[in-house]
């Protein structure tokens, strides 16, 4: 094989390359390039680093040190990303933002509640450290339940005045409070691992313009000869964990670093987030005042309050959407400065609407969406797997040629070895990861062998590359969660009956199809809408096309239903489990409903795949790429070897001597390749402990 080129080498995420204040030029130069050729020796392509957090990005002092080392990196022919925060999360400029003016900060909504007998009344003070009334009502209850909400007696208006509520019928009612806060305590912005400070509201677009003033633009100012107007050798700005705050997380975590001080006192009721002018936003588009649905934030089944839910959830996205990705996006793109990074709490859908909405609506902006993976056990990364078929379907969605992992064994203490650590970036790989941004420790394996894991993930690369081919395509449920999520004040909330459900039946569709080596994208209602349907095939706005949709258990907003509804009657195989909690998509009649995940994977038009096991491999990943024929990876997140059958599909015949390749030994092993029919081949082989190997043909491995 030939040199592996370092574009496709992992990056080193390096923050403060500049360590001592009092180095001259020549003696930051020095001490630069050793410490650049030391993580070029281990067979890093490149840097992730950010201004020092000394007097953090106030001192034109440390820009302009900043700025000779990313020279430095460029002369080197290192690769270069650029950090946009002190630590995490963005948005707050290591408290900048928040300090320019406090009205950025993110607020939620909380729910305080009193009993309330007969005939009695009750009058609520503002709690401390909350900022005003936003509604008040009484509602008929049963047992602290509400039975009708239809309220007895309430209040609208803000106000920081007591609030009283009376009720004047003859039976038990329910006192709810609705009051906003600013988002602080309890929340990710204090229970971290790196600074607790007060963060941005996301969906304010005047905080983010702050944040683009006082980061993006001294970034720009000091490196845009390394842009696309200059040399180009600057390939992304990195953003890291933006999200609502409105959950209460990661209880007992103290940063070792206060930049705002906090009040552990102050109590902490059930809680949503809430955005900026919502009030007026939410009358705009949906015609009835924001009021109406506060109750149905917090409790309330049937029909209206999932309407009320789902109103609320999709409009709270589509505001962070535009203020915050929508608008670094567009300003990267005027300047020539890729956009990437991750958000937050992405491995489970059930957290998705609550800290950061609808990931395929947020990511599309993304010139490089990012995911962030903290386990490095690859049975680990494989449970995790969710989180980076995701995002990858969303690169393929919108044409986005890479996807970046933010890898570590943050969630081992970094105790891991260095197989596992190759392993859980190779699976990564084979579910669509492409860009690696480490945080391993560079003592994670000695030089040689980190080189040549490193460049074992790069020689994969170069044989990979190609057009993603999977004829399958899972849909994202997030609206059954827009309609189901309450607020709570549990650490991470609670989630009901059917939230867990959609997401169980989720997960078992994911593993089935992975299981069985059946290559997938994920898509959501909103992409649906721009495919069309051609001889039973769904053809996609980027030249992808699917022969198959599986839907999860899930419910159906209107436009779903009117979507699906259209795509089967042009001719596309729509599957999905039967399920009697969401008895929606089988009243529709537009899927063939299936009895289980396996009956699902039978009854898929297995002709079509490019690859497909009749026998599933927990735990055998593959990837399919087409260029000049297909090509297969396949990664084994076990630790003991497997043996595996699969059956490659249409192109494969295309190549001349298929072969099986090991990256990590550049050597082929053996394998069984039989033609079944002129667009059919079985391959058998067997795959190692945590191995990585390629099916491919054999003019794409090069000798040295």
């Amino acid at each position: 094989m030939k040199t592996v080129d370092n574009k496709h080498l992992p990056l080193k995420i390096t923050h403060e390359l500049v360590w001592d204040p009092n180095w001259t030029d020549d003696e930051l130069r020095a001490f630069l390039k050793n410490r650049l050729q030391s993580l070029a020796d281990k067979g890093f392509g490149g840097v992730v680093t950010n201004v020092s957090g000394r007097n953090y990005a106030r001192d034109p002092e440390e820009w302009r040190k900043m700025a000779i080392a990313v020279d430095t990196a460029c002369e080197m022919g290192m690769r270069v990303w650029l950090y946009d925060e002190k630590g995490y999360p963005s948005g707050g400029a290591g408290g900048l933002t928040v300090d320019a003016n406090p009205d950025f900060e993110a607020v939620g909504l909380v729910m305080l509640t009193h009993e309330l007998a007969p005939g009695e009344s009750v009058t609520q003070e503002l709690p401390r450290g909350h900022e005003c009334f936003m509604h008040a009502a009484a509602y008929p209850c049963r047992d602290g339940k509400i039975t009708d909400f239809s309220f007895i007696h309430g209040v609208y208006g803000k106000t920081t005045d007591p609030v009283t509520l009376e009720n004047d019928s003859d039976e038990p009612a329910l006192a709810c409070f609705f009051i906003k806060k600013r988002l602080y305590e309890g929340t990710h912005a204090q229970h971290n691992v790196c600074e607790a400070r007060r963060y941005i509201d996301v969906t304010n677009p005047d905080a983010i313009r702050e944040f683009i003033r006082n980061t993006y633009e001294p970034y720009y100012a000091y490196t845009k000869h390394h842009l696309t107007e200059g040399d180009g050798k600057i390939e992304a700005m990195f953003t890291d964990e933006p999200s609502f705050m409105g959950c209460y997380i990661n209880a007992g975590i103290y940063p070792s670093a206060v930049h705002d001080a906090y009040d552990d006192s102050l109590p902490l009721y059930p809680v949503v987030s809430f955005g900026r002018d919502m009030e007026n936003q939410f009358r705009a588009r949906y015609g009835y005042p924001i009021e109406a649905a506060f109750i149905y934030l917090f409790t309330g089944e049937g029909e209206v309050a999932k309407q009320k839910r789902y109103d609320y959830y999709r409009l709270l996205s589509d505001l962070y959407e535009q203020s915050y990705f929508a608008q670094l996006s567009n300003w990267c793109d005027r300047h020539g400065l890729p956009f990437s990074g991750h958000i937050l709490l992405e491995d489970d859908i059930r957290h998705h609407v609550v800290f950061e909405g609808n990931f395929f609506a947020l990511l599309r902006h993304m010139h490089v969406p990012g995911i962030d993976m903290l386990h490095s056990i690859p049975t680990l990364v494989h449970r995790d797997a969710f989180t980076p078929k995701l995002v990858s379907s969303i690169a393929h969605a919108y044409g986005r040629p890479h996807v970046m992992s933010e890898v570590s064994a943050h969630a081992q203490g970094g105790k891991v070895t260095p197989m596992q650590m190759y392993a859980s970036m190779s699976l990564q790989y084979a579910l669509g990861v492409d860009i690696f941004t480490s945080y391993y420790s560079e003592k994670q394996a000695e030089p040689e062998l980190y080189k040549q894991i490193n460049e074992s993930l790069g020689r994969a690369d170069m044989i990979m590359r190609g057009r993603h081919k999977a004829n399958v395509m899972l849909y994202y449920p997030i609206e059954t969660f827009q309609m189901h999520h309450k607020g709570s004040a549990a650490f991470y909330g609670e989630y009901c009956a059917e939230e867990n459900a959609c997401a169980e039946g989720l997960r078992s569709i994911f593993y089935a199809l992975l299981d069985r080596q059946i290559d997938f994208d994920f898509t959501d209602c909103e992409y649906l809408e721009k495919c069309h349907v051609m001889s039973g095939w769904l053809h996609t706005p980027t030249g992808h096309i699917y022969s198959a949709l599986v839907l999860p258990p899930m419910e159906l907003s209107d436009r779903a239903a009117s979507i699906l509804q259209k795509l089967a009657d042009g001719g596309l195989t729509i599957l999905s489990p039967q399920n009697d909690m969401f008895p929606a998509i089988s009243q529709h009649k537009f899927a063939t409903m299936v009895e289980n995940e396996t009956d699902l994977c039978e009854k898929l038009p297995t002709h079509t795949l490019p690859c497909f096991a009749a026998t599933p491999t927990h735990g055998v990943v593959c990837k399919c790429v087409l260029f000049r024929g297909l090509s297969f990876l396949f990664v084994n997140a076990e630790e003991h070897e497997q043996h595996v059958t699969v059956t490659l599909g249409a192109n494969a015949s295309d190549q001349r001597g298929l072969v099986l390749y090991d990256p990590f030994t550049e050597q082929i092993l053996p394998a069984t390749f039989t033609r079944l029919d002129e667009q059919h081949v079985q391959a058998s082989f067997t795959i190692g402990a945590l191995q990585t190997l390629i099916v491919t043909g054999k003019e794409k491995i090069q000798a040295k």
